[in-house]
């Protein structure tokens, strides 16, 4: 045991030393890892920031939708009933936005909520028809979600109040009271004690499923004149989709517990087999709804630099940069002082190069030349320089990759003087007579294809300038 203990605790000195050694190692990678995971993470919260800040609408944003109402208490609704006929209902919204993550919603839903429950133990039914009024705070994840996004899921909590008038569906279209037999069916007497099969039993009755009683007033269990309205805590939890710039689709489903338990109309005070339990009603209402942003003024894009600027504001006398041209003209409003402009409030061209005077290095420069973003003119020597320098060096970043090419093209280091000399000497040897195969006089294209083929695979021996004057010969004649 004592062994095994200590083989364990060398064990553990060893990976523990180990892990040590690799994380002093890696302590200036991960300080770098952590460097760019927060540059990263600062990006993009910068972006975030700014798409929600440019989607958000602060103004009203009202809501209409329909949904289907779901109970829980008491009644246990076992028959095969359309949730979306028995149990339906209609909202309306007012949505206001107070940042990008939170806001605020009124909303107002009217529905039906019924159940019937059929067993041997328990005959139980109600409807009821619910008005619920809420007001949510809402938040909607806007500053850990990516921008650009077109789904969008929230929650939401608040306080409500409902207002219900439960019914009952207690007896047939003839007004008949059911009479819940031990075979499961309907009759317009109480069961015998010989059972169902008595002689002389009443005929069975149909149920109409019209909620013709009005529970409270019938006071089946003593509750009394009970108040039908109650405070409710709803949570909402949904999705917004959104179809465009001012409207947008939600998914939502809202619990809500409700501080009563006669919604239903039973209670633990109950009697003759309508006895409840002590927990509160609760429902659930699921709905799909449309929003639309009535009041915020439609965004017009930006079709040129003046859009924004009042014209209307200016003072007609005003010069703000002190050039002599009035604001109103002025086509370049920041000119440094001193600076001489022309009638548009710009600086002035003398030379008309394109570059304007306090930015020109060189004065009057010959209009016959090309000038560099300095204004200076361009001789063809300059220019020719300039790309043999251009040249050079990317033949270089070329050999210092493939050192072969070398060979072929000549050294890197030589000079200009000597690709001279030795494209002289191939005109004074050879000329062009040296490619023209056919000996006609002419270079033709094959011709000049099989020269490179012939220079690239080394059996002609000429330079590389030769190969281009033969190329720019080709094109000439």
């Amino acid at each position: 045991m004592l062994t095994r203990l200590f083989s364990f605790l060398v064990l553990a000195s060893l990976s523990a030393a180990a892990f040590a050694q690799d994380t002093s190692n890696s302590e200036v990678n991960t300080e770098e890892s952590k460097a760019e995971a927060k540059e990263l993470r600062d990006s993009a919260r910068a972006q975030r920031k700014a798409w929600n800040a440019e989607n958000t609408i602060y103004k009203p944003i009202i809501g209409i939708g329909a949904g289907v109402f779901n109970y829980f208490g008491e009644v246990n609704n076992n028959e095969r009933t359309n949730p979306l006929i028995n149990n339906y209902g209609f909202q309306a919204s007012i949505i206001k936005n107070f940042s990008p993550s939170f806001g605020l919603q009124f909303d107002v839903a009217y529905g039906k909520i019924s159940a019937r429950e059929r067993s041997i133990e328990s005959n139980r039914n109600f409807s009821t028809d619910i008005i619920s009024f809420n007001v949510h705070a809402s938040y909607n994840f806007a500053g850990i979600l990516p921008p650009n996004r077109f789904l969008n899921p929230y929650i939401s909590v608040g306080v409500g109040a409902i207002n219900f008038d439960a019914k009952g569906d207690l007896k047939d279209e003839n007004g008949v009271f059911y009479n819940y037999w031990s075979d499961g069916t309907l009759r317009g007497t109480p069961e015998p004690a010989e059972g169902p099969n008595a002689p002389g039993s009443a005929n069975p009755l149909r149920a109409d499923y019209v909620y013709e009683t009005d529970l409270r007033k019938a006071n089946l269990d003593s509750l009394g004149d009970y108040t039908q309205f109650a405070v409710t805590i709803p949570i909402t939890f949904g999705f917004h989709f959104k179809v465009s710039p001012r409207s947008a689709i939600r998914l939502s489903s809202t619990f809500s517990y409700a501080f009563t338990d006669l919604i239903d109309n039973f209670t633990k005070d109950g009697v003759e087999g309508r006895v409840g339990n002590k927990a509160n009603d609760m429902f659930l209402f699921t709905a799909v709804s449309y929003h639309f942003d009535f009041f915020s003024p439609k965004k017009v894009k930006k079709s040129s630099y003046y859009d924004e600027t009042e014209f209307f504001a200016l003072d007609a006398d005003s010069d703000s940069d002190g050039d002599g041209v009035k604001d109103i003209a002025d086509y370049c409003p920041e000119t440094p002082s001193g600076v001489t402009v022309d009638e548009r409030g710009c600086a002035t061209d003398e030379d008309s190069d394109g570059v304007d005077d306090p930015s020109d290095a060189e004065a009057n420069t010959n209009p016959e030349l090309n000038v560099d973003k300095e204004g200076v003119g361009l001789t063809d020597d300059m220019i020719f320089i300039s790309e043999d320098d251009t040249l050079a060096t990317q033949r270089a970043k070329m050999f210092a990759v493939y050192p072969d090419m070398e060979k072929v093209y000549g050294s890197n280091k030589a000079s200009r003087q000597d690709q001279e000399e030795l494209k002289a000497d191939d005109m004074n040897s050879s000329s062009f007579t040296l490619v023209d195969y056919n000996g006609d006089g002419t270079i033709s294209v094959s011709e000049v294809y099989e020269a490179i083929d012939k220079f690239f695979e080394g059996e002609l021996k000429v330079s590389p300038l030769y190969i281009n004057d033969l190329i720019d010969f080709f094109f000439e004649q």
